[in-house]
């Protein structure tokens, strides 16, 4: 009888651990989110990456557009999160999912059996909030230490505010708690009694210290734009605290800083210089079929305000009158119709940027009409995609125009000059999305446009049928590529689905440096009068180029180097009349780039 007990339960266990071992399987090879994962109310375990997107997106749109009832001290108030500056972005929280191939078999059955929360980390600025709860309840008494006043022109003292302070850390909390629960319960601000503890009389005793430390101003920089926070005018703006420790003689014994609130104040002008929104995309089909995108998924910007305050403060306490502002991305929307999202298309996963500030007409006419060849494309999961096999006649009939092109026989008008911007666009795309490269050529001598994002090395050269550019989309789905020029940037952009992979490019590293041959070369051209001489090329040194590409994907990382050698090549001038043989084509044919 206990044999056959013993034989009964094995072949339970086999039963079990085989059931256990299909399940695995199955969310491993369809990537899905691992069992007994919430977000909120939500359950998103077995779900795809396209349907939990989907699933997020929806409660997300609901939850931000319902205002929250706020409460202070009797009062109540009606408030958006948006308010607070607190922004939820669904592609962010999707990358805190755990999906079944971003994580190893052991942490699968762990987790499956303990479950997984998931919350959206987001961060919340004290400043901004301080701001908004005296915004909403101004009839609310703040507490404030003795301060310095503007009156006419002379500064005087003001003596300190009995009041109450906001307590943010439980309120901070209350805010997370309904965010990672995705629920709308009243929020509720507490105040603590505050006792001024620097008085007019302090300030008195202290004056000629004070003022000694007494900040000016202090210049808030960003690249070339500045803004001056003139304290001398508005001496309200800074707060006196007592320092909690005892001072050595001769030391003052309050800390100078920037009050908060004020501070927040100040940054709603410089916000609505600096600060941009990002531009969401959204990918549909027309009426025939074809793909269209109503934006251009472009990154916003803003301010770290709590973090800018410490440095402000920082400053303030050194007497330092600049400081850099610190920002943060803000990441755009993606929205896909049904019928692409069914191809696993429903984020961006990559992006390609080139500038070619500086060159001719008729090249940035040419790069306009290259890139638009792409836009809208799709490249089917497991496909291998070609350059040239989508690019297309290069003609006049196809909207080309001549560009001058330096060859063997001499200077020719060619159409198509200023396609290698393409191609070196896409290349970069392909790089950062972190796809297999099948075939790439770098271009013979460095050329200038290439290396004003970036730098050198990351350049792809074209020409059918000898030079193609190809690539393998091995992503969980299809790929739709965004193409497009902005002023003297080119984009490609690649939406599909984020399978968990990460890209790091280390580069470049440039060596054996060769000088650029001094004799310069003279290419005759007709239209060109007899002894007048135009430069059309600036003498470009030899050297090397190396990168390395990381790519982690399912725990593994692969590292790949991208090479380049580039040739010395000397100036080249076109010339009127007749050429000396010393001169004339030397070393040309090895160093044409026919779509330069």
């Amino acid at each position: 009888m206990k044999a056959i007990f013993g034989l009964a339960v094995s072949i339970v266990s086999i039963i079990l651990l085989s059931s256990a071992a299909l399940a695995l399987d199955l969310f491993k090879r369809r990537d899905l989110v691992i069992p007994r994962t919430v977000l909120g109310d939500l359950a998103l375990g077995g779900m795809t990456r396209d349907e939990a997107r989907e699933t997020i997106r929806q409660k997300l749109q609901t939850f931000l557009e319902q205002p929250f009832s706020l409460g202070a001290r009797g009062e109540v108030q009606s408030v958006m999160l948006k308010d607070f500056g607190i922004q939820v972005n669904e592609s962010i929280l999707l990358q805190n999912i755990p999906f079944a191939n971003n994580i190893s078999n052991l942490e699968l059955i762990v987790w499956s059996v303990a479950g997984q929360r998931v919350a959206p980390n987001i961060p919340i600025e004290k400043p901004e909030l301080l701001r908004v709860i005296e915004e909403k309840f101004p009839n609310i008494p703040k507490a404030r230490n003795a301060y310095f006043e503007l009156n006419g022109k002379k500064i005087k003292i003001r003596e300190a505010e009995v009041g109450v302070t906001p307590n943010l850390e439980p309120f901070i909390h209350q805010i997370r708690q309904q965010i990672t629960f995705l629920e709308h319960q009243p929020l509720v601000v507490d105040f603590r009694e505050s006792k001024p503890d620097v008085s007019a009389a302090d300030l008195q005793a202290h004056e000629v210290e004070i003022q000694k430390s007494f900040p000016k101003k202090l210049t808030l920089l960003f690249e070339k734009q500045k803004w001056e926070a003139n304290f001398e005018k508005h001496p309200e703006w800074i707060v006196l605290d007592r320092k909690p420790y005892k001072v050595a003689e001769g030391q003052l014994p309050f800390s100078l800083q920037w009050e908060p609130v004020a501070f927040s104040r100040f940054l709603q002008n410089t916000a609505s210089e600096l600060e941009q929104a990002p531009e969401n995309v959204r990918i549909f089909r027309d009426e025939n079929g074809s793909i269209q995108f109503d934006g251009r998924a472009v990154d916003g910007r803003a301010i770290e305000r709590e973090r800018l305050l410490t440095l402000a403060n920082l400053a303030i306490a050194e007497q330092k009158e600049e400081i850099e502002i610190p920002l943060k991305v803000v990441f755009p929307k993606v929205e896909v119709a049904q019928d692409l999202n069914e191809l696993g298309i429903s984020e961006l996963i990559g992006v390609g940027h080139t500038k070619f500030e500086g060159s001719p007409k008729n090249r940035k006419h040419n790069i306009g009409v290259g890139i638009a060849k792409f836009n809208g494309l799709i490249v089917p999961q497991g496909s291998t995609f070609s350059f040239n096999d989508n690019l297309g006649p290069v003609d006049g009939s196809t909207g080309y125009r001549k560009e001058l092109v330096i060859k063997p026989e001499g200077t020719i008008p060619e159409f198509g000059g200023g396609l290698c911007q393409v191609s070196s666009t896409m290349f970069r795309a392909i790089m950062y999305t972190g796809l297999p490269v099948v075939e790439r050529w770098p271009h013979s001598y460095a050329v200038t446009y290439y290396a004003q994002v970036g730098g050198h090395g990351l350049d792809a050269t074209i020409y059918p049928p000898s030079r193609d550019l190809k690539f393998l989309n091995d992503t969980p789905g299809s790929i739709v590529i965004q193409s497009y020029v902005d002023g003297d940037h080119a984009y490609f952009k690649f939406y599909g689905t984020n399978d968990g992979r990460k890209v790091v490019m280390e580069g470049p590293t440039i060596s054996n440096k060769r000088s650029a041959p001094a004799e310069a070369l003279l290419v005759p051209d007709k239209d060109l009068a007899p002894g007048e001489k135009k430069q059309v090329e600036k003498p470009h040194g030899g050297f090397d180029s190396l990168w390395y590409r990381y790519v982690t994907k399912n725990g593994e990382t692969a590292k790949e180097e991208i090479y380049s050698r580039y040739k010395a090549v000397p100036a080249k001038y076109l010339v009127g009349g007749e050429v000396s043989a010393e001169g004339e084509n030397k070393g040309l044919t090895e160093n044409t780039n026919p779509f330069e």
